[in-house]
């Protein structure tokens, strides 16, 4: 099953996972995956960090500068060794129950970014995934991924605190 936790840009998606993920550890289940942190600098956001769920160590991960050779969506810049990171925590989480992944976005649309990673073990694996995805690619996604075993859920949804938890407890 997979759980795209949705909304808009700022809308609290991350906080609400690390709040999730907690209470999922300590109802006892294994968790990988990573969170993107922003990183700001003189109160301005310059880019994100992983935040590795398992060893719970910070890499950095996009930038707002970086080098023409990078793979760059917008303004944002891939940290060539903080992809590689990402790469290997999502292929390393097959003993996890469940697979948190912040954030798909455009770059996997194109099939670049996180997406080879991912393509080798959402439709391989029969653990449980949470990514995060913006409204705005929703529909792109379920295209690739297809409809089978995908729930959305949005952010602002209400109660939805205690509806992820159950629909991560469905067999």
């Amino acid at each position: 099953m997979i759980l795209l936790l949705t909304g808009q840009p700022h809308s609290g998606k991350t906080t609400f996972l690390k709040r999730l993920i907690q209470e999922l550890k300590k109802q006892n289940f294994r968790i990988d995956g990573f969170l993107s942190e922003v990183v700001e600098q003189d109160n301005e956001k310059i880019g994100y960090d992983l935040l590795d769920l398992e060893s719970e160590k910070l890499i950095p991960f996009i930038r707002r500068s970086g080098q023409k050779n990078w793979e760059k969506i917008g303004p944002y810049f891939f940290i060539p060794q903080g992809l590689a990171w990402a790469e290997r925590i999502i292929l390393r989480s097959k003993d996890a129950e469940i697979l948190v992944v912040d954030e798909i976005g455009p770059l996997e649309l194109e099939g670049k970014g996180l997406w080879p990673a991912l393509k080798k073990i959402i439709f391989q694996r029969h653990q449980k995934f949470i990514f995060v995805v913006r409204r705005s690619i929703v529909n792109n996604l379920l295209e690739i991924i297809g409809k089978n075993k995908i729930k959305i859920i949005h952010i602002k949804q209400r109660d939805i605190f205690h509806r992820m938890i159950e629909e991560i407890k469905k067999p």
